[in-house]
């Protein structure tokens, strides 16, 4: 058996525990049981030795370092300290399943990927914590956050912290602006950034955006392009309407330097934001996508009720169409899928559009099967990933369709299936070595030290496209491709 006895923020495979600090400031400790392959969580008092044991300070991070990050099961107990009797709300999320118990009696047992709340009144004195967690395969995370009622898990403050621009801002982007420039030459191009997964939850990482809108200058940008995510159902934002607004009103406050049209469509963490009561497609439709329907002059065309639309060029026989992949409610229903009333209105839309359009398909979501970098088939809809795919490749035959572009993932991705472009920018989010699906690759980078965007340009009348990074990777992530 192996003991560890370290405490420390990973960059891989982490699970992770979060509370209100003052009433914690015990000793965590934890066992490790590998080579688990069954699909849910056992009786842990049936279990044999543990592969590995551990102990740490402050119910903060820890990182197990396995040689095989899937397949294994880890159970957590510390002691919560309550000064007086009170109230408190206790706030879980796994990938994949848990289980958390408060002096022996279970409040809260998920067997997939899921949030849950739980309310428990403790009396004065010591109270035994045990989480259980079990890792099948793919993405791993374990938060649990627990407050007194009415209060947020920790001292997060909602104002944004001042915005500035960064010394590495400007070289980053000159520098790719000019392997556009040598590209471009006399040719005329619809050229637009793709922002995503700025996950937004607790550091608001959405200036970064507006470091991309400020680069518009130089760029000369045809529109902006956000893929979603902006997370407001994770940690405090999911918990705290305070915090989810200062989270919305900051991206469409970044969205609103950049003179021209910006466009959205919403990810899976997007919704639920002030558990569930702030987000709405119509709260989505005021912020992010009415503001531009002046700017866009009659060409930006939303669907009332919905946050799918789509947006054209005509001078240069360029639309845009944007799906939702996501649905709504996210927490309480299945995601990523596209319904049946949304793939018809797609359809009639592509059948409707003039044959010399080009026409761009994005979405947060990316249904190609090397762009799911989550193992587990529920809650996706693989029925309705499949469904979209066949549509594209059905449309690809007598229309101008570049291909599908999404967010999501991570990691960046260029594939062709059956004559569709797949392509997939790798924004700002976490993703792991064994997280990478086959064709895919990501560039490291720090938040404080580097920009991660890729810039779209596309030639209509050549059938070209050729993506920009700027920052993260540089020249090495750019991709080119034809359609």
């Amino acid at each position: 058996m192996t003991t560890f006895s370290k405490t420390i923020i990973a960059a891989a495979a982490v699970l992770a525990c979060a509370c209100t600090p003052k009433y914690n400031e015990g000793e965590v400790s934890y066992k490790i049981w590998e080579g688990y392959e069954n699909e849910e969580l056992p009786d842990f008092s049936t279990l044999g030795e543990p592969t590995a044991t551990g102990t740490g300070r402050g119910f903060e991070l820890l990182e197990y370092t396995a040689p095989e990050k899937n397949h294994f099961l880890a159970e957590f107990t510390s002691t919560l300290t309550v000064p007086a009797e009170k109230e408190y709300t206790f706030l879980l999320y796994s990938d994949d399943c848990s289980r958390f118990i408060v002096d022996g009696d279970t409040l809260v047992g998920m067997n997939d990927c899921a949030y849950a709340f739980a309310g428990k009144t403790l009396k004065k004195g010591k109270h035994k914590l045990t989480l259980q967690y079990l890792e099948r395969d793919g993405g791993q995370g374990l938060d649990l956050y627990f407050y007194e009622k009415g209060q947020l898990p920790r001292d997060y403050g909602t104002q944004a912290p001042e915005y500035r621009i960064p010394d590495f801002v400007v070289p980053q982007v000159t520098e790719a602006h000019d392997r556009y420039m040598e590209w471009k030459g006399d040719d005329e191009t619809v050229i637009f950034p793709i922002f995503t997964d700025v996950h937004a939850h607790t550091d608001y990482r959405f200036h970064h955006i507006g470091h991309i809108a400020d680069a518009s200058d130089i760029w000369n940008y045809d529109f902006m392009l956000c893929l979603g995510d902006i997370g407001v159902n994770l940690g405090p934002a999911h918990i705290s309407k305070d915090i989810t607004n200062t989270i919305l009103t900051g991206i469409s406050d970044e969205m609103k330097k950049f003179p021209g049209v910006f466009l959205y469509v919403p990810g899976n963490h997007d919704w639920d934001g002030g558990e569930g009561t702030v987000t709405s497609e119509e709260r989505f439709q005021e912020l992010f996508q009415k503001p531009g329907l002046e700017k866009a002059g009659g060409n930006l065309h939303l669907t009332p009720g919905k946050v799918y639309h789509y947006y054209d060029i005509p001078e240069k026989n360029f639309r845009i169409i944007l799906l939702n992949s996501c649905g709504t409610c996210t927490l309480q229903d299945k995601y990523y899928v596209f319904d049946d009333e949304q793939v018809e209105w797609f359809k009639n839309l592509v059948n409707d559009t003039p044959k010399e359009m080009s026409i761009l398909v994005a979405c947060h979501y990316m249904p190609h099967p090397n762009g799911r970098w989550h193992n587990t088939p529920a809650p996706y809809n693989l029925q309705s990933n499949e469904r979209m795919m066949d549509v594209l490749a059905e449309l690809k035959k007598n229309h101008n369709i570049i291909g599908l572009f999404c967010g999501d993932s991570h990691f960046n991705m260029h594939e062709v299936d059956r004559n569709v472009n797949y392509f997939i920018t790798q924004g700002l989010g976490f993703c792991t070595e064994a997280q990478l699906m086959p064709g895919t690759r990501r560039a490291p980078y720090d938040v404080n030290e580097s920009l991660c965007c890729d810039v779209i340009a596309v030639k209509p009348a050549k059938g070209e496209v050729h993506t920009f990074r700027i920052g993260a990777g540089g020249a090495d992530f750019d991709y080119e491709f034809k359609y």
